[in-house]
């Protein structure tokens, strides 16, 4: 019996040794470290603008350098910067600042790649480099173009100086004396900074708000069609400020007598129409809108047709900027790349 429970006590304790003792998993080896390279930028200044497709710049004195000129964008500097873009086959973005310290700070911050307008040569900050429009505004004052420097790039600087020197002959006179008598600003009353689109202003923003669209928008496709003429008919028919065809005319309930407001409110019924009939797969906002304005320009059927050949050409059907426009009719392509241009500008000098 002895033997027995010695046994008994002897497994007991056997098996309490053996719940205290703690066994110690391995400790797992640290993962090895994953180092992502980053692909090297073998773009160089001038290529990133080109991928870009915009150059950004901004320029001061909006009375001379950039504004609104019956519905148009104008001004000393505007006119010198969009030549120099349609010369590279780019598209223009400007802004309008005061403060050269600000703009030389949004240079070196990379957002915009030149500052073009009127400069005190005497507070130009030495880490920028800058090309002098002669002739000077004043003593010690001059119109400069103004840009950040790199390292062993001089692609953009160099193709500044040569659009410059092709320029400086007599196209830069003709820009100059359109807006300078001798070394002065005209006093013209039609060179007076605007701060509207058109005398349609007031009836536009109501139309718009009606639409939930922004009234520079629709005020810039009315420009494209009528340059804001009431009574305009065209060879095809079309008449008006928004350019409605008799068939659309008739289908809102509008004729050769209708107020501005009948007009407009016809226009907008036949964009938000457009808006509407558009497939739900054209999901971003601004690739929308530009299918709203080709569909407008050619008709909706012509913009499915588009984007039909689109995607038989491997191009994505829901996207209008270097796919379906591609594919649509050359006047269509220009109509939306026009119409979206000038609202560029008219945000930029319109509240």
């Amino acid at each position: 019996m002895k033997r027995i429970e010695s046994i008994f006590f002897g497994l007991f304790c056997l098996l309490l040794a053996t719940a205290c003792h703690e066994t110690k998993a391995p400790e797992p080896e640290p993962a090895p470290e994953i180092i992502i390279e980053e692909p090297e930028d073998t773009l160089s200044v001038l290529e990133h603008i080109e991928e870009r497709g915009v150059i950004r710049a901004a320029t001061n004195k909006r009375h001379i350098n950039y504004r609104l000129l019956n519905g148009r964008p104008a001004g000393f500097q505007f006119e010198l910067l969009d030549d120099f873009c349609d010369a590279l086959d780019l598209d223009l973005s400007l802004s309008v600042n005061d403060s050269l310290l600000e703009c030389y700070q949004m240079l070196k911050d990379g957002e915009i790649d030149i500052f073009a307008g009127e400069i005190d040569t005497l507070l130009i900050d030495s880490s920028l480099c800058y090309r002098m429009i002669e002739p000077p505004v004043e003593q010690d004052r001059v119109f400069a173009w103004i840009t950040l420097p790199a390292d062993n790039d001089t692609s953009f600087i160099s193709v500044i100086d040569l659009w410059m020197g092709d320029y400086k002959s007599s196209d830069l006179k003709k820009c100059y004396s359109k807006y300078f008598n001798g070394k002065k600003i005209r006093n013209d009353s039609s060179f007076k900074a605007m701060s509207y689109i058109c005398q349609y202003d007031n009836l536009i923003k109501a139309e718009a708000k009606k639409m939930d669209w922004d009234w520079r928008l629709l005020a810039s496709i009315i420009y494209q069609e009528s340059h804001f003429q009431l009574d305009l008919e065209s060879d095809m028919g079309a008449y008006g400020l928004m350019q409605l065809m008799p068939v659309n005319m008739d289908k809102y309930g509008i004729d050769y007598d209708s107020s501005v407001e009948e007009q407009l409110e016809a226009g907008g019924k036949l964009l938000l129409h457009l808006d509407h009939d558009l497939p739900e797969s054209i999901s971003d906002s601004l690739e929308r809108q530009k299918f709203v304005l080709a569909s407008y320009n050619a008709g909706l059927g012509h913009v499915l047709e588009s984007r039909i050949a689109a995607e038989k050409h491997g191009k994505n059907p829901n996207l209008w900027t270097d796919n379906v426009e591609f594919f649509c009719p050359r006047q269509t392509f220009y109509f939306v790349k026009e119409v979206s241009k000038r609202y560029s500008h008219y945000k930029a000098l319109i509240e």
